[in-house]
């Protein structure tokens, strides 16, 4: 049965102006995806606000499409389909959960820790570091890390997991195939995610190509798989914070990377900050919102440092507060507390309340 409701949810999904909502009340009023293919396109009146568009659509999706053949093909391309009774608990129980999930990969089991990782296309050297520097430290936790396959903080979320042996989940914004994957850069890292044990997932039918909608209308998928959403860099009207309203409407946590006053890309978080949203400084506070033990958990191994970084290092030789370093240097805050931040995420210093503490030798 399930098959074949999957096959003409499927078929139903061709038709554009069919959303989530739409389907939810097509398979409520007839009873299946099945019936409802099978109906006249005159018994769809009985559905509330279906416009004639949407009928027009569907009169021609029906002529045009042959639910076995579509669904063999999905096959033939390793792409599985969940109905929204089969979708992940998390996802399941959200008020705009999807009524069908394409899938290339695998779910990682729902006992795992998902957090979602968002950020900006236009990322700064400070917000790489930090994404790179704190995800790869959720290595050995069962942390599944969810993103949105785009270029700068979402790949590099990706790709960080990846290299640390971390499962992660890709929600497109475009159908799943090859032909308008998007973006069209990251063919490559879809597939490294799949053949790693993760997934690339997407509502839309499997060769829908992105549009303005599509993508932040996917941020509720990535918010509804996660446990947490962590937003790394996001200027004040950003796709990001899209994604973390979502989170705050499902009852997630909601995460984001200070970053300096001075900067575009920090005034979205600092602004999630301001509204409550729990500071990230360190892989320690990911760890100790999920409940797990964080002590002597996270890899005291220091990751190359920059000029700048080790010019700052050098002249904390003792305990010292953070206004007297800067003080010391003859720099401003906006060019030192980044770098503080950076020297934290990869081990090098600690800052205890305010007094910073040299690690690294």
């Amino acid at each position: 049965m399930h098959e074949e409701e999957k096959k003409y949810a499927n078929a139903l999904n061709y038709v554009p102006e069919f959303g989530p909502k739409t389907l939810e009340k097509i398979r409520v009023t007839f009873g299946s995806f099945k019936k409802a293919w099978e109906a006249e396109i005159r018994e769809y009146l009985r559905i509330p606000n279906l416009d004639k568009k949407s009928l027009i659509s569907l009169d021609r999706i029906k002529k045009e499409i042959n639910p076995d053949k579509e669904l063999n093909n999905l096959e033939k391309e390793g792409v599985s389909i969940l109905l929204s009774e089969e979708l992940p608990t998390s996802l399941k129980n959200t008020p705009s959960a999807p009524e069908i999930l394409y899938i290339r990969g695998s779910l990682p089991p729902e006992t795992y820790n998902f957090l979602g990782v968002v950020g900006t296309r236009r990322y700064s050297a400070y917000g790489k570091e930090a994404t790179t520097g704190i995800v790869e430290n959720l290595a050995g936790h069962n942390f599944v890390i969810v993103s949105g396959l785009a270029k700068g903080i979402d790949s590099f979320s990706h790709e960080t997991a990846i290299k640390n042996k971390i499962k992660t989940i890709a929600v497109l914004g475009s159908g799943l195939s090859p032909k308008v994957l998007f973006p069209k850069e990251n063919k490559r890292l879809a597939d490294r995610i799949v053949s790693e044990g993760g997934a690339v997932v997407s509502e839309y039918p499997y060769e829908m190509k992105a549009n303005i909608n599509s993508f932040p209308q996917r941020n509720r998928i990535i918010a509804g798989l996660s446990k947490a959403v962590w937003v790394v860099e996001a200027k004040e009207k950003s796709g990001s914070l899209i994604t973390a309203n979502y989170a705050l409407d499902y009852d997630r946590d909601v995460l984001a990377l200070p970053g300096s006053i001075f900067l575009e890309n920090s005034k979205g978080t600092n602004g999630l900050i301001k509204q409550g949203a729990a500071t990230i400084t360190s892989a320690i506070d990911i760890l100790n919102i999920f409940g797990i033990e964080s002590e002597n958990c996270i890899s005291e191994k220091i990751l190359d440092l920059s000029e700048m970084e080790n010019n700052l290092l050098k002249e904390i030789t003792e305990p010292i507060q953070k206004d007297e370093l800067i003080r010391k240097t003859g720099l401003s805050a906006g060019e030192v507390i980044p770098v503080l931040t950076l020297l934290e995420l990869k081990g090098a210093i600690k800052d205890m309340g305010g007094e910073i503490i040299k690690i690294a030798k």
